[in-house]
């Protein structure tokens, strides 16, 4: 795969959002196709000859965990787009997509539909969360009397608490709650012995060391809870139905990918990231990303209802306070991605 552009932090797009978000008749980036249907070639993969896509990403830099973008990037450049990634940090990229200078984003859908967007595919489609505790504790019941960490009471591993309590027929009256403030805080917590167990990023699992194991992984106490999706503007998505369609396709290929191809999505991190981590800890990165079950490729994985739970959660928590509190009918829109899978299950071979 050809490397394509990242720009990290981009001053152009940070000073084309910085007005918030545009009306429906803001501008479109030139080279864009308005056509309805895609091109398809006798593989079944499709055509993009001709087409441009610019691509947000809502990250500060380039790290191992947006891999799957970065190789969605690159499944439209070798499907013959110009297709560039753009990342920036905070709300930057959902503010460049509303204003025209992006056609499409991936990030956390609070920041997306307050930015006036609507979701229309999956980005990492589960939360990077495991339940790590000492050997003693064997499972989920076993956290009777327990203390256990979490971030804060808006953030996604409360949502997973009470999920685990929910799965183990406990309140949270059985136990003690230390409430940290961040993921890291509540690891250091962990190994300094504090708590009993601990809600942390799959990622810290190895600093822990060899006292401690993962009693419950986010992805299976809640499966419908998302990490970020792919959204747009809703009047570009009714103009380029076909663009939406791809860009879903290409998250199915380099989800193919990360699932099928261990060496190859290595390769990518390291390309990604400027080689800044070893192979071996790649690899690592890789296993750690699997276990949380992030890019499946499954039909399920994307839905209306699957973005209203998140929607649900995410109003709960106070997450939304702007244009997100549109009807749900103008903050999701499931059709380019039940017609990307469509073309999916039909020529999985060829992606």
């Amino acid at each position: 795969m050809n490397k394509p552009v990242v720009l990290i932090g981009a001053i152009s797009l940070l000073m084309a959002a910085c007005g918030g978000a545009a009306p429906a008749t803001a501008s479109t980036p030139t080279g864009t196709s308005t056509a309805t249907a895609l091109r398809f070639r006798a593989n079944g993969t499709p055509d993009l000859s001709g087409l441009t896509f610019p691509i947000g990403n809502a990250a500060g830099s380039a790290h191992t965990g947006d891999t799957n973008v970065y190789d969605m990037v690159q499944f439209l450049t070798r499907w013959g787009a110009s297709a560039t990634q753009t990342n920036a940090s905070q709300n930057a990229t959902e503010l460049a997509v509303a204003s025209g200078t992006l056609i499409s984003t991936s990030g956390p859908l609070p920041t997306e539909v307050d930015a006036g967007l609507t979701v229309f595919g999956p980005n990492q489609a589960r939360v990077d969360y495991v339940l790590l505790a000492k050997k003693r504790i064997r499972s989920l019941a076993d956290l009777r009397g327990q203390t256990v960490a979490i971030c804060c009471t808006a953030a996604p591993d409360a949502v997973l608490l009470t999920a685990a309590l929910k799965k183990a027929h406990l309140s949270q009256s059985d136990l003690t709650i230390l409430r940290t403030g961040a993921s890291s805080a509540s690891l250091d917590a962990l190994i300094a012995g504090k708590v009993d167990a601990a809600f942390v990023h799959s990622n810290g699992v190895p600093q822990a060391g060899s006292g401690y194991h993962v009693i419950a992984v986010g992805a299976t106490l809640l499966p419908q809870y998302a990490d970020s999706f792919m959204a747009a503007r809703p009047d570009w998505l009714k103009s380029h139905p076909a663009m939406a369609e791809a860009i879903d396709l290409a998250w199915l290929a380099s989800a193919k990918l990360f699932n099928t191809d261990e060496k190859a999505w290595v390769a990518n991190a390291a390309d990604y990231t400027d080689h800044a981590d070893t192979t071996a800890q790649y690899q690592a990165s890789w296993q750690e990303l699997r276990e949380i079950q992030g890019w499946p490729t499954a039909a399920s994985v994307f839905s209306t209802s699957v973005a209203a739970f998140n929607l649900k959660v995410a109003k709960e928590q106070g997450a939304i306070t702007g244009a997100g509190n549109r009807p749900l009918s103008q903050l999701v829109d499931v059709g380019p991605w039940e017609r990307a899978w469509q073309v999916f299950s039909q020529h999985e071979s060829a992606y």
